[in-house]
């Protein structure tokens, strides 16, 4: 259990039910809704990097296994290899990450796993690094990178520091999807 209780849907306002009944019923989301009127925002803004993105959900994939890998996060970890695999990333590709090895990715993904490293080290890349991250993305979709990075390390902070247990299921197969792939929330 975690160190803080999930709260009591009834007991939340009207707008984060309404939020939590479009996402799986998982722990993290439940922990999340203690925030209450904020949680809705927090969907929305992570939801709108899943389907308002230019970043690819292959890429955003990729960013949050590197992330969870990176922090040890197993919760994260264990959510989001189901939802790569519907991203197409592949049983080696996940490997990969897992190890921490990025040599075996393209270039052009290679370079974009190295600036979600730099970023989630609170690094500056390179004039270099960043011109071939540029090369491969727009400038939006580095942003949009970097808010993949900042958003799920926090998330791997609190789950880490509340304790939060592992899900007895992936909630991958309860996203509902659109053309580009699994879709977050609403």
């Amino acid at each position: 259990m975690a160190r803080i209780p999930f709260p009591e849907r009834e007991s939340l306002s009207p707008e984060t039910q309404r939020a939590l009944s479009a996402l799986p019923d998982l722990g993290i989301f439940r922990l999340l809704s203690l925030a209450d009127d904020a949680f809705p925002k927090l969907i929305a803004l992570t939801g709108g990097l899943w389907t308002d993105a230019e970043l690819s959900p292959r890429r955003r994939e990729l960013v949050i296994l590197l992330v969870a890998r990176s922090l040890n996060c197993e919760y994260e970890w264990f959510q989001h290899v189901e939802v790569a695999k519907i991203c197409e990333i592949s049983e080696d590709e996940i490997a990969a990450i897992d190890a921490l090895e990025v040599a075996s990715f393209s270039d052009d993904e290679q370079a974009i796993l190295w600036l979600a490293q730099i970023t989630l080290e609170r690094g500056r890349p390179s004039d270099d690094q960043l011109a071939a991250v540029r090369a491969v993305l727009s400038d939006r979709e580095v942003i949009e990178l970097q808010l993949v990075v900042a958003i799920y390390s926090g998330l791997a902070a609190v789950m880490a520091g509340l304790d939060l247990e592992l899900d007895q299921r992936s909630g991958a197969h309860e996203l509902t999807r659109d053309q580009r792939g699994p879709r977050l929330g609403d």
